[in-house]
């Protein structure tokens, strides 16, 4: 049986909604009913709750480092993890620790699936909220308040960090990312996803010692996945993504997937959270 290290964040400060702090006492809930023979897979649970006290920026900083202490623990001991936010702003906090660990921290690379860029700073956001923020923070272009957030002493390479899925953005994202060279995969570009999946790895592998991989449920169509925070139409049906998970499962290179912005609210019969139970089976999962 596969053991896999799990930290759910059950915050919702980054985003505009209250109840995606609840996605990952619901994912443990489910699964804990499954039979104890169809237990071929074992998350090891960890949680952290942002505190009640201060200001929503000092509560996610010090959140975030709550964050980055696991993934860089988990990390230096050579351990794949899962993630489970919340918004998507707790990827400062994953990848933040990640980066920490490593001797080289510019041999570390990014996939990231969503729908979205996430790369404004407060100065850009048109909402402010900083769910739509992380990767300007992770690549080193925050302004002074978004930066206070960032656990991490290093960034990411524009060259290690990979967008895929995206179809919903604002041009001053847009431009930041593409001033800083990151490579952009449209959702209209992608025909069938494993293949860019697996040539997204093989290009970070060349020049990258540990990949991470970071999922925005909004990244797949809201067909399949209703119950997200921010949905956004055309997006990759949820058969495509497993397929492609399953294609990469337990990859070498790959220290760890996160999974966020799971809104309950929005979901249609658990159609989402029984999506994400399949989506870590399918990467996680022993194979027959």
């Amino acid at each position: 049986m596969a053991i896999v290290q799990t930290l759910g964040v059950a915050s919702c400060l980054g985003g505009p909604l209250r109840t995606c702090g609840y996605a990952a006492e619901m994912l443990h809930d489910e699964f804990t009913r499954q039979n104890s023979e169809q237990k071929r897979l074992q998350l090891q649970w960890h949680m952290v709750y942002p505190e009640n006290h201060g200001v929503k920026e000092e509560k996610l900083s010090r959140l975030n480092q709550s964050i980055s202490r696991f993934t860089q623990y988990w990390t230096e001991q050579n351990q794949a993890f899962l993630i489970i936010g919340g918004d998507h702003s707790c990827a400062l906090g994953t990848w933040g620790g990640v980066i920490n660990a490593l001797q080289q921290p510019d041999k570390f690379g990014l996939i990231w699936l969503d729908a979205h860029m996430d790369a404004h700073t407060f100065a850009t956001s048109p909402s402010g909220n900083i769910h739509g923020m992380p990767l300007a923070a992770l690549l080193g272009k925050a302004d002074k308040k978004l930066a206070a957030m960032y656990p991490g002493s290093c960034f990411i390479k524009q060259e290690n960090l990979i967008l895929i899925g995206v179809r919903s953005y604002e041009h001053q994202e847009y431009d930041l990312l593409k001033q800083a060279g990151v490579e952009i995969v449209f959702a209209r570009q992608i025909d069938r996803l494993a293949p860019v999946l697996i040539k997204a790895i093989d290009k970070l592998s060349l020049s990258c010692k540990l990949i991470g991989i970071s999922i925005d449920l909004d990244f797949i169509d809201p067909g399949d996945a209703p119950g997200v925070e921010t949905p956004a139409q055309g997006g990759i049906k949820a058969e495509e993504l497993l397929e492609a998970l399953s294609s990469i499962n337990r990859h070498p290179k790959i220290c760890g997937l996160e999974i966020s912005e799971f809104n309950p609210e929005k979901d249609d019969n658990n159609k989402t959270l029984h999506l994400m139970k399949a989506i870590i089976e399918a990467y996680y999962g022993e194979t027959s």
